[in-house]
């Protein structure tokens, strides 16, 4: 894995060199040449969509139909809860966002085996793997290793790391089996979510034990030496509750240069983990689950980054009435990591939260209040360094919220803020406004206005990289808070009884983002400071189509302009790659199909235009599945990911070396009993 922190010069500043590079960051200047994918493939793709459709009609023919492998229909679609817009469940063609919904099944025919991997299908999304364990993730641009503006969580345990304000994605996993949804909102919502929820918010969620009874063994191997296996058992402690435990291994490929020879080492890691359900008398449930992990003792540790950790989490919600409930949740987490002649790191969380909605009248109020400690020992193991080596922080926080029906059933309105106080720049506010219109049940119109910010992390106040005899590098308490304000815009439309069409558009102003000044009045130290500004302007659209019974299209397209400049009266600017490296166009056709009641098949086409800085060239692939179900305990697919396209860059870090990602392919056998 590779640091998550790098400067480079782009600016010339009287006596110093133009395109200097600092020695612990070089900055890289090749391109790739990565040929466009031409009409042939297009021609290939559509003819492999339209052969299983007429497979499907004439197994439809022969057979009747059948439910052993059921799709979403667009009627299911349409009648989908969501629950992060405003942290309760409500209608998601109603919600007054850009909301989208992953259900079990559509995770299932991705064919993902990744968290990063099953978030490529989302509209928006913009996910790209640097080498064999990291990805950069992120909505709405800002989009690098370190992208931190996108909050994360897996069952309402954060995975945003207060060190570099980021996600370790090499260590965030669980069963993707037992995935009952992933939820997605695209768009400011620190109004119920706080710091770093300034582009969005995922929210991973498992399935209740109870769903996941019995035993699962799965297994799948690969091109590269992919190889997983795992195994899970649920059962029943009593009536009422009920239990799972899984555990995992997973090794991944290696990543490789232009000439084909691997840059990056293998990965691989062993992960374990159980829920627990209980429901009581009292109308309230109790969860308790926990995680752990390791890459220690494995056949790869010896060539990678050593980590470890495990988390433990509890929650209790009680229904008081049908429009009153309370949740209370908290989570220990600790992680451990060690990068060799770099840095190490051990961390200890503590999170909690606590939530209140009751409705009255027209309004459904909510109001609670989350809170996190963390501390960390960051051992000094080259010239980049923490100063203090030590260091505790908090972010704590009050919600509050009113949905009123100013016109029952026609038109809503609401009103939310989140008043945070955290360890580096004190008291923050996350003001929210947003609408909905629904005149029918088939059209919804939405607009919405927020304000959220990404308070400072321990990278951006304490990190120093020390080469004698002077700091090349010194963070100081002056950086303040980023902060944006968003208008928001959209649209949900079901134009007949097979097609529907979402559409939201975004203009965001974004203010004292980071920057990298001179600290003195010398070339050195540098420092980080709050001089960039910036203006984004986006389309998102997705196109839903029930073709028939067992054929489902699904398109999407992002439109994003990030346009950059620099604070009245700041000069001492040193460049944004470090900040975002976004694509302009993402898009993607993907078709799913039922050939018969035990087979589907399933082929994505995907589009990301060029990376402006470090450059890279535009790439278009093709992802296919084709899986056998002969009964319900068994399934067998094989998967191809990156098709019909050579070997290409999906983002290069300005910090590591420039891994290539090829087409790879791998056969998966599951088994329930």
């Amino acid at each position: 894995m590779q640091p998550f922190f790098s400067l480079s010069l782009d600016r010339a500043q009287p006596g110093r060199a133009t395109g200097a590079m600092l020695p612990f960051s070089p900055k890289l200047s090749a391109t790739t040449s990565l040929r466009r994918l031409r009409r042939p493939v297009w021609c290939l793709l559509a003819t492999a969509i339209a052969g299983a459709c007429g497979w499907s009609a004439m197994a439809r023919a022969e057979t009747g139909g059948g439910a052993g492998l059921k799709q979403l229909t667009l009627e299911d679609l349409l009648s989908l809860q969501v629950t992060t817009m405003s942290r309760k469940s409500e209608l998601w063609w109603a919600a007054p966002g850009a909301a989208e919904v992953l259900t079990s099944e559509d995770i299932r025919r991705t064919g993902a085996e990744r968290l990063p991997d099953i978030l490529r299908f989302a509209t928006g999304m913009d996910v790209a793997q640097a080498n064999a364990g990291n990805w950069a993730v992120s909505a709405r641009g800002f989009n690098v290793l370190a992208a931190n503006k996108l909050s994360v969580t897996i069952d309402g345990r954060s995975l945003f790391t207060p060190f570099f304000s980021g996600v370790l994605w090499d260590v965030q996993d669980t069963l993707i089996e037992d995935l009952d949804r992933v939820e997605i909102v695209r768009g400011p919502v620190g109004a119920l979510w706080g710091a770093y929820a300034v582009n969005g918010v995922v929210q991973f969620i498992t399935k209740p034990a109870d769903a996941t009874q019995g035993g699962l063994i799965t297994s799948s191997v690969g091109t590269h030496g992919h190889v997983r296996a795992a195994m899970r058992y649920g059962g029943r402690i009593n009536p009422t509750t009920f239990f799972r435990v899984y555990v995992k291994y997973y090794q991944s490929e290696w990543s490789r240069d232009e000439s084909g020879r691997p840059v990056a080492p293998e990965f691989d890691f062993l992960q374990g983990g159980f829920r627990a359900d209980s429901s009581l008398a009292s109308g309230a449930t109790i969860t308790l689950q926990g995680d752990a992990y390791t890459n220690k003792g494995l056949p790869k540790s010896h060539l990678q980054t050593n980590f470890s950790g495990a988390n433990l989490l509890g929650r209790w919600q009680q229904f008081v009435t049908a429009d009153t409930n309370w949740e209370l949740s908290s989570y220990f987490d600790f992680t451990k990591r060690l990068m060799p002649a770099l840095w190490s790191e051990t961390r200890r969380t503590f999170a909690t939260s606590a939530k209140y909605s009751t409705t009255h009248e027209a309004h459904q109020w909510m109001f609670g209040f989350d809170g996190s400690i963390s501390a960390d020992d960051i051992g000094q193991l080259s010239v980049a360094q923490m100063d203090p080596e030590s260091r505790t922080v908090h972010n704590a926080g009050f919600f509050l919220q009113d949905n009123v029906e100013l016109v029952p059933r026609l038109l809503s309105l609401t009103v939310g803020a989140k008043i945070d106080h955290n360890s580096f720049t004190g008291v923050e506010i996350h003001p929210t406004l947003r609408g909905a219109w629904t005149p029918n049940r088939t059209h919804t119109v939405w607009a919405a206005v927020s304000r959220a910010v990404r308070t400072p992390v321990r990278v951006d106040h304490d990190l120093v990289f020390r080469a004698e005899p002077v700091d090349t590098v010194r963070a100081t308490d002056a950086f303040d808070s980023e902060s944006v304000i968003a208008f928001e815009l959209g649209s949900r439309h079901q134009l007949s009884d097979d097609t529907a069409i979402e559409i939201a558009t975004f203009y965001n102003r974004y203010t004292s983002l980071r920057s990298y000044e001179w600290l003195g009045d010398g070339t050195y130290p540098l420092t980080f400071g709050n001089g960039l500004r910036a203006d984004s302007t986006g389309v998102e659209l997705t196109i839903h189509q029930q073709a028939g019974e067992r054929v489902k299209f699904r398109a999407s397209y992002r439109y994003l302009d990030l346009d950059f400049s620099r604070r009245a009266g700041f000069d001492a600017l040193l460049g944004t790659s470090g900040e975002a490296n976004d694509p302009r166009h993402i898009g993607q056709i993907t078709a799913h199909v039922d050939v018969t009641s035990a087979l589907n098949f399933d082929a994505t086409l995907r589009h990301v235009s060029e990376r402006p800085d470090p450059a890279s060239a535009a790439y278009t692939v093709v992802d296919l599945r084709l899986a056998w179900q002969p009964n319900g305990d068994w399934e067998i697919s094989v998967v191809g990911r990156d098709l019909f396209a050579p070997a290409h860059h999906e983002i290069i870090p300005t910090n590591s070396a420039a891994d290539l990602i090829g087409p790879s392919a791998h056969a998966k056998v599951a088994w329930k009993f």
